[in-house]
């Protein structure tokens, strides 16, 4: 039991979620409290689904079981049109759940298909009945053929979220407007409302300066420094008083009238999201990067596009390509996601301008080395936080060029960066990057993120604009004139959570679902599954998942599950009552020095049952 309890001490070690940080708060974080309109570090709170401020709902819409529609699971027989005919059901009614029951649904028995499922309506959520052992698998046998065989990347996901409406042009954006601003100066509001969504627009080489902070683009970027950066970001708007936009979130980037920034009205899908499945591909070979459309992306399993406040939530993928695009979107959260199995291309992704995407508690716990990019941004995507990630030696963050701008890595654990994207739109990542509390997998010496452009078209490491690095853990060295705020190099930061840290400040008090998905993460580590939405909420004592383990100097140790509130009592190997207390965290040191190399025994007392724990110290 012992060397149970020490593994899974050591794989919560390797991710750093009960690291004992000293108060050790960066100057720039004080700043930040002080005044957060002056302060150099971004606000990067306004991310996930409501942006913090509401948790991800259990939807109680109208129920469409596939098994009704043609879908049987375990039969042996493709399920593809089925589970079509079933979103097509929900979607002809206003909306509802397509839900999966337990089994194996066949999705891609066909060879050569070249189409996958489409949803194009709102309010349509897919929802299986758990991504673990005994919940519902998509196994998909064959992959699919792009729709245009010279495009590696038009192979299509086997499901397809989109909403394609008009977007027309209203007006223009009059005045300047500075990063963290909230409201906008426009031609004329006559044809805008209040409640809108609504895109500013804007294509021009004479913005690179900003995006660059005055860096010179290099010579293979020849989009760049032809057309310019292009700049898609997505607002609500709050109010309208006169030709002044008030806007729900902050503008990412500073906005010079004279650029032309066109204001578009954007209609988006709401309602959507993905629970409880487990996606199963096929894919068996060793990935070579951009070697046919099979290697980076015959196996696609998500793409959701033209959306507003969705999630994604509680899935695995094993053996596949692509895992998650969310693009051209407003407001998403991505929680709780397991790849496995043979790495492929790229797990997450938030591209075409997406604003405010949270991707937490992502694991890549594929053959190493891991995928060939881990979660990150891309096209003209803003606000992407990548929260408590575990990556692997090769799956680091990825900054995948056409503009992505002002993301957070936060509290995770990868190597340092992926990159990639076309040389043309380079660079990797414009400005407002910022690294948090990053442990780093493996080590690189004299990172120069703009300088040593000896293998274009990246050089010898990613192009990122003055990337911010605070409470760096790791062993790489860095060429500082290349960095922006650069604090507490080889030490644990507090707070531990800039994402966390920031939403606090903003709505006054942390969220209860940041817990509630802390807790879920715990579980996960323990379990290698994540609770279904089925039976989520149980108060049976022997449904809890509570262990410890002795610290590894043995000076006291670790309780870690959900049992917060729950009373403890240390008691000798004779039954001789030591000490008591109460669990305050899902997880939690208790420092019990006074007796080293003894073996106590703790009980727990949850919901009128007692639990029992035997611990050596």
């Amino acid at each position: 039991m012992y060397q149970a309890c020490k593994q899974i001490f050591l794989a919560l070690l390797l991710f750093r979620v009960f690291t004992l940080q000293a108060e050790n708060e960066p100057a720039c974080f004080t700043a930040f409290i002080a005044n957060p309109a002056t302060a150099l570090l971004p606000d990067y709170s306004y991310a996930g689904y409501k942006f913090g401020v509401d948790s991800i709902p259990t939807t109680n819409l109208p129920i469409f079981d596939v098994t009704k529609y043609g879908a049987i699971p375990n039969d042996n027989l493709e399920d593809f049109d089925g589970v079509q005919a079933a979103i097509d059901a929900a979607a002809a009614a206003g909306g509802g759940i397509v839900f999966f029951p337990k089994g194996r649904f066949l999705m891609n028995e066909m060879v050569g298909r070249t189409d996958g499922i489409h949803i194009p309506k709102p309010n349509i959520i897919l929802r299986g009945s758990g991504s673990g052992a005994g919940g519902t698998e998509l196994f998909m046998r064959n992959y699919m053929l792009p729709t245009d065989p010279n495009q590696m990347w038009s192979v299509p996901s086997l499901f397809h979220f989109y909403y394609y409406q008009s977007s027309p042009v209203r007006t223009k954006i009059a005045l300047n407007a500075l990063r963290g601003d909230k409201q906008i100066t426009v031609d004329n509001v006559s044809t805008l409302k209040a409640g809108d969504m609504i895109e500013f627009r804007m294509t021009n080489p004479m913005a690179n300066n900003e995006l660059l902070s005055g860096l010179t683009p290099y010579p293979e970027w020849t989009t760049t420094i032809n057309n310019g950066i292009t700049i898609n970001e997505k607002h609500k708007i709050s109010g309208i008083q006169g030709n002044i936009i008030t806007l729900s979130e902050p503008i990412n980037i500073n906005i010079t009238a004279t650029y032309g920034w066109n204001v578009v009205y954007l209609p988006l899908s709401e309602g959507l999201g993905v629970e409880d499945i487990w996606f199963h591909g096929n894919f068996k070979d060793k990935i070579v990067h951009h070697k046919d459309f099979i290697n980076d992306a015959g196996w696609s399993f998500i793409r959701l596009e033209r959306f507003k406040d969705a999630f994604i939530r509680r899935l695995r993928f094993t053996d596949m390509n692509a895992g998650i695009a969310v693009v051209n979107g407003y407001g998403c959260s991505v929680m709780h996601i397991r790849f496995d199995g043979n790495p492929g291309h790229f797990c997450v992704e938030a591209s075409g301008g997406t604003y405010g995407v949270l991707m937490g508690f992502i694991d890549d716990a594929t053959n190493s080395p891991g995928f060939f990019h881990g979660p990150g941004p891309s096209a003209s995507s803003s606000a992407t936080v990548v929260w408590r990630y575990r990556g692997q030696s090769r799956s680091g963050f990825d900054v995948h060029a056409s503009y992505p701008y002002y993301s957070l890595f936060d509290a995770s654990k990868s190597r340092y960066v992926g990159n990639g994207g076309d040389a043309a739109v380079c660079p990797n990542h414009g400005k407002d990057l910022t690294y948090w509390n990053q442990t780093e997998i493996g080590s690189s010496p004299n990172i120069a993120f703009w300088e040593n452009h000896v293998n274009p078209p990246y050089g010898n490491y990613p192009k990122i604009v003055k990337p911010n690095i605070i409470g760096w853990q790791g062993n790489s060295t860095f060429l500082k004139s290349t960095l922006g705020i650069f604090e507490n190099y080889q030490q644990a930061v507090t707070p531990e959570s800039l994402y966390e840290a920031q939403l606090t400040l903003r709505l006054g008090t942390l969220p209860e679902w940041v817990n509630a998905a802390k807790k879920e993460w715990y579980r996960y580590l323990l379990k290698k599954e994540w609770t279904s939405v089925l039976n989520n909420g149980s108060n049976d004592a022997t449904n809890y998942v509570l262990n410890v383990s002795a610290s590894p100097d043995r000076n006291g140790f670790y309780i870690f599950g959900d049992c917060i509130h729950a009373k403890y009592s240390v008691f000798n190997s004779m039954g001789r009552p030591l000490f008591n207390g109460i669990v305050t965290d899902y997880l939690q040191f208790v420092p019990v020095s006074a007796i080293q190399h003894a073996v106590c025994i703790i009980v727990f007392e949850i919901n009128a049952k007692k639990i029992i724990r035997k611990l050596i110290l």
